[in-house]
């Protein structure tokens, strides 16, 4: 216990330390984006009390500017992780597993799929609690976005030409209606990030407490599908505010068919005679092409569900080794 106390401890004020750099500048900001590594590392490392102490010392720094700084950390950094730590420690004796199910030894781990699950669930709470604290505001939430971005537009450089303030005030209000979905699938791409640093570290040093996951496996349930399905037809064909929460919820139940989409791409790329030659084309077009690959991605990790792409590959695959 004295070792998970000290452990935690650092952890929690490293993480908050990184926090604080993000207001720093650019590198402050990728520092500050590392932030749940020292928690998620604690806790895969010495377990659940590691990260609940570690994730309990960032939010009292936290605190230290403020009880929203505290509480902010609290709910985007030091709860999820907590939450993510303690499922993926979870494993049952492996006497009734599944085909896909992530299976070391004699014991059935709890899959990262449902890993991811957990975290999508937890984007959508943050996001119903930001509905809830700006209802009042005039507009919600894109309403009290927009006068901020407006703001933001008007200091940054217009190469010498002045933007007019409608055109800027429209600009606005459309970032406005984005931000949340930018915000929310954002958050879940740092949080996976820096979840599988800090179980590949741990791995590393060989103080692991779980296999690591076999990623290029992930299964996500099909009422996710279903559910992504209904929330763009909400986002496409609601008016006003429902739309817009409908597009924000599509796109963080995105997130986890872009994860089974780059699981298929590796997949694939495992059976050509030169994978890392592929990976490399494609996370290079990924990197430059941006949004429009990330979209095909999802849709490619979305028809998954049904086509079995994978499935398909493996077979391929030992029927050329038997060849």
């Amino acid at each position: 216990m004295m070792r998970s106390l000290i452990l935690g401890s650092l952890a929690g004020g490293a993480s908050a330390v990184l926090v604080l750099t993000a207001a720093s500048g650019p590198l402050g900001i990728m520092l500050g984006y590392l932030a749940p590594l020292p928690l998620f590392l604690a806790g895969l490392t010495h377990g659940l009390p590691a990260v609940v102490i570690a994730g309990g010392v960032g939010t009292l720094i936290s605190a230290l500017n403020g009880l929203l700084s505290g509480g902010i950390y609290l709910v985007t950094f030091a709860a999820p992780a907590a939450l993510v730590v303690r499922q993926a420690l979870l494993a049952r004796p492996a006497t009734e597993a599944s085909a896909n199910a992530e299976v070391h030894g004699d014991l059935e781990w709890y899959p990262a799929g449902q890993l991811v699950v957990w975290l999508v669930g937890w984007a959508l709470g943050l996001f119903g609690l930001a509905l809830l604290l700006t209802a009042d505001h005039e507009g919600g939430m894109p309403g009290m976005l927009q006068p901020l971005l407006e703001q933001f537009l008007a200091a940054m450089p217009q190469n010498g030409t002045a933007q007019q303030g409608g055109d800027m005030a429209a600009m606005a209000k459309n970032l406005a209606t984005m931000m949340p979905a930018v915000f929310g699938f954002s958050w879940l791409v740092m949080m996976t990030i820096n979840g599988t640093l800090a179980q590949g570290l741990a791995r590393m040093l060989k103080q692991n407490r779980r296999p690591t996951p076999r990623y290029r496996l992930l299964v996500l349930p099909r009422l996710l599908a279903f559910a992504l399905a209904a929330a763009i037809v909400a986002g496409l064909v609601l008016p006003g505010d429902a739309g817009f929460i409908g597009a924000t919820v599509a796109a963080i139940l995105a997130f986890p068919f872009f994860l089974q989409g780059l699981a298929v791409v590796h997949g694939v790329a495992a059976k050509a005679a030169v994978p890392g030659l592929i990976l490399a084309a494609f996370y290079a077009a990924l990197v430059v092409a941006g949004a429009l690959v990330g979209v095909l991605v999802v849709i490619l990790g979305f028809i998954e569900e049904w086509a079995g792409f994978r499935r398909r590959f493996a077979g391929a695959g030992a029927s050329r080794e038997n060849d």
